[in-house]
């Protein structure tokens, strides 16, 4: 997945991809909404929960918006295996650069995956 995102020529291109991988984020219940964070900060609700689970942590996450949810799943594809040291080293900005991604990301959407980074690294 990684490697798409870096080998789209185009934002288009990387922006219908995203769109494509977040469809394979499962839209929470309106119970299990209930229970995860409303993350502050992004123009779009956005939903965030972690679950200690032997050495790290099993994640959950959702947006109102059809592009958060992409980089939400490439989010928690990236984190899934991280333990509580992991991702409290964990630079959101740096890994979203890398894919090509931060550039082109509004001040509210990056600012909501900022909250994150700041509830992981209090993991």
């Amino acid at each position: 997945m990684k490697q798409q995102l870096m080998d789209c020529q185009s934002w288009e291109a990387r922006y219908r991809l995203i769109i494509q991988l977040g469809k394979q984020l499962e839209r929470p219940s309106e119970q299990e909404l209930a229970t995860m964070s409303l993350i502050e900060g992004c123009e779009a609700q956005l939903w965030f929960s972690a679950t200690p689970c032997n050495d790290t942590y099993h994640f959950r996450a959702y947006s109102e918006a059809r592009i958060m949810n992409g980089l939400l799943w490439i989010l928690l594809q990236e984190l899934e295996s991280k333990n509580a040291e992991q991702l409290k080293q964990f630079q959101l900005t740096a890994f979203f650069s890398q894919l090509g991604i931060t550039q082109r990301l509004s001040a509210t959407r990056l600012n909501g995956l900022k909250q994150i980074e700041a509830y992981l690294h209090q993991l």
